[in-house]
C-alpha cells in the first residue's frame, strides 16, 4: 500500500458514510510518511458538506500522523488504534475523542 492507495481508501470510506454521526461539524488532516511518499489527507464535514483532499490545511480540529505501515495494519484490523495510539505509532493533536469517533465511524463502511 501506498500514500495514493491510503488517500483512496479514506476518500472512499469517507464519501460513503453518514459523517453527521461524528457529532457535528469537524476538519481532520492525517499525514502518512512512507519509505517512498508521505503527504497529507484533509478531511471535513461542515454544515452537511463532505470535502476530502490530499492537501495540508493550517486550521483543523484533529491532527494525526503515522506510518503508511501502521495505517494498513489499522485498516486490516492487524493493530488497534488505541493501542497504535498509547505506543505512539499515531501521534495526535486536537480533540482525541473526535478522532476515534471519526475512526469508528469510518469503520462502520465494512471495507
Amino acid at each position: 500500500m501506498d500514500y495514493k492507495d491510503c488517500y483512496e481508501l479514506i476518500k472512499n470510506k469517507f464519501m460513503e458514510q453518514d459523517m453527521s454521526a461524528v457529532g457535528g461539524n469537524f476538519s481532520a488532516l492525517l499525514y502518512l510518511t512512507g519509505q517512498q511518499e508521505s503527504g497529507y489527507i484533509y478531511a471535513a464535514y461542515i454544515d452537511g458538506c463532505k470535502i476530502i483532499e490530499p492537501v495540508r490545511h493550517p486550521n483543523v480540529n484533529i491532527f494525526a500522523s503515522m506510518t503508511i505501515s501502521t495505517f494498513e495494519k489499522i485498516i486490516t484490523q492487524q493493530l488497534d488504534p488505541f493501542r497504535a495510539f498509547t505506543t505512539g505509532q499515531i501521534k495526535t493533536k486536537g480533540n482525541v475523542m473526535l478522532a476515534l469517533s471519526l475512526y469508528n465511524t469510518l469503520k462502520q463502511s465494512g471495507h
